[in-house]
């Protein structure tokens, strides 16, 4: 056994890992070779992996399909009530019926990166030429809203890096966040 990196730690727990899990892991000789920050980029899915993994048809905005989404948002409430929820978060995606023109131009008011629309139910041609207007991929899906929530949730917890702005963006953070040369050194390479 070499030695651990934490991982994906969220921001909340920085201190509590700093106080008391490497000062543990240390007293039991267990090298700690870094302590890695949970980061929504690297978490996030592209517009055309979402889409695939959906089984969905992208519908329009074809060309922002590897625009990278970070949240998730389900839209299922009013127009107006939707448009304070969805400013709370930017790069996400909003599921929400295909009949709900309302909730749909409320969420392309704020920072969204692509609609996917449940129920197999074509959007109107407004919203259509809107999101289109806008660069925002409308990605029509044959589930209902709760299933796609499901396949979401599994989708996500098992993303590959392979955009170039993920790898980037992990490199920084192993440059930064990993003890690199203590690594090479356990490894002995």
């Amino acid at each position: 056994f070499l030695g651990v990196i934490i991982n994906i730690i969220p921001r909340d727990e920085i201190e509590y890992i700093d106080e008391n899990i490497i000062p543990y892991l240390n007293k039991n000789d267990i090298p700690v070779f870094g302590t890695v920050i949970e980061n929504k980029l690297l978490s996030s899915i592209s517009v055309k992996d979402l889409s695939t993994n959906l089984n969905g048809e992208v519908l329009c905005a074809h060309d922002f399909v590897d625009e990278l989404v970070e949240a998730f948002m389900v839209g299922a409430m009013g127009q107006e009530q939707a448009l304070r929820f969805f400013r709370r978060v930017a790069n996400k995606a909003v599921i929400t019926g295909g009949d709900r023109a309302d909730v749909q131009l409320a969420a392309l008011e704020t920072s969204t990166k692509c609609l996917i629309l449940t129920g197999g139910f074509q959007p109107s041609a407004i919203v259509l030429g809107r999101a289109e207007e806008l660069g925002v991929p409308m990605v029509l899906v044959p589930y209902d809203t709760l299933t796609t929530v499901e396949k979401t949730e599994k989708i996500v917890g098992h993303l590959r890096i392979h955009e170039p702005q993920k790898v980037d963006r992990l490199r920084e953070i192993l440059t930064e966040q990993v003890s690199i040369d203590s690594l090479k050194k356990a490894l002995d390479i």
